[in-house]
């Protein structure tokens, strides 16, 4: 199951949150190289993480984090409107019913125990479905371009926004992921999640509008 974190529990989850933080750390600064010089203490925070950003936390059997995504409201300060504009050939997407993903990982642990994705694809879904409950139009997100084909093969049709840049090696586009119950079964199918995954009340989602 994914657990939501937002303005309207995170007091309750400080816990959850620092881990997260940890996992992130490991994995995009000691894993990848990647420089974030935000990132201090071991824990990976930068100007994007802000109350009222929304958390999907995805924890294994054993009870620690195997996964996180965050999630944007594009009518504040996020990734691809602040810092990679040049993606869009037009106007950045913008609005109360678009939120961006950004800062999603894996990790190692389950990386190496989960050959078949299925965390990937719990955050995928619970993305999705949240998404649904709060009537999002779409999802954008800066995304290597390999996962975009992945994506666009298996009937997820992403829209990529404009160029691709090179970074450390690796194609990004800016994309738009639709939000409707075709992409929800078509990720549901494509990653072997038969069932929802979000720990989340529509009241929750509602709070958070």
């Amino acid at each position: 199951m994914i657990d939501v974190i937002g303005p309207w529990n995170r007091a309750n989850h400080k816990r959850t949150l620092e881990e997260m933080f940890r996992l992130r750390h490991q994995v995009f600064v000691e894993e990848m190289g990647w420089q974030l010089p935000m990132a201090r203490d071991g824990l990976e925070i930068d100007q994007f993480d802000t109350p009222r950003t929304v958390y999907l936390v995805c924890r294994g059997d054993d009870g620690a984090i195997a996964g996180s995504m965050r999630l944007i409201p594009s009518v504040l300060p996020h990734l691809l409107g602040d810092v990679f504009p040049k993606l869009c050939d037009g106007p950045v997407p913008r609005g109360p019913a678009i939120f961006e993903s950004s800062r999603s990982c894996v990790s190692r642990r389950a990386r190496e125990n989960d050959r078949r994705g299925t965390v990937w694809g719990a955050l995928s879904c619970g993305m999705i479905e949240y998404a649904m409950l709060r009537e999002l139009d779409f999802i954008t997100a800066v995304m290597d371009r390999r996962m975009v084909g992945m994506a666009q093969a298996a009937d997820w049709h992403l829209n990529v926004l404009g160029p691709e840049i090179e970074m450390g090696g690796v194609g990004v586009v800016g994309v738009t992921m639709p939000i409707d119950t075709v992409a929800l079964q078509t990720v549901r199918r494509q990653r072997g999640v038969p069932d929802p995954v979000l720990r989340l009340r529509f009241t929750d989602a509602a709070i958070a509008a």
